[in-house]
């Protein structure tokens, strides 16, 4: 059997499926930064992911952070982006897939 039919994560690091999940990052927001770079960053990667459709208010203010929905591929993404604006990362959480 293969290994990452055993364990749903080990298979992770490989999808680049369509499908999307619901993804929470727990960020230390200041003026709003985190929520502005995730933004910009998903508005980009909208125009060239053909079946990833981003509209800003998709994205889901928590009390301590944001939920929303990505392939699974972008999830290392965002986090980059976060780190390049020096937003604390303190969680990220794949919730479900939608």
């Amino acid at each position: 059997m293969d290994p990452s039919e055993q364990d749903p994560a080990q298979g992770t690091p490989r999808e680049y499926s369509d499908a999307l999940y619901r993804v929470y990052f727990e960020v230390g927001e200041w003026q709003d930064i985190a929520r502005d770079a995730i933004t910009a960053f998903l508005v980009e990667r909208s125009r060239d992911h053909p079946a990833f459709d981003f509209a800003p208010a998709a994205l889901e203010v928590k009390a301590h952070g944001y939920e929303v929905d990505l392939p699974m591929q972008l999830i290392p993404e965002v986090v980059r982006a976060l780190t390049e604006r020096n937003v604390a990362i303190y969680q990220v959480v794949r919730l479900h897939a939608v």
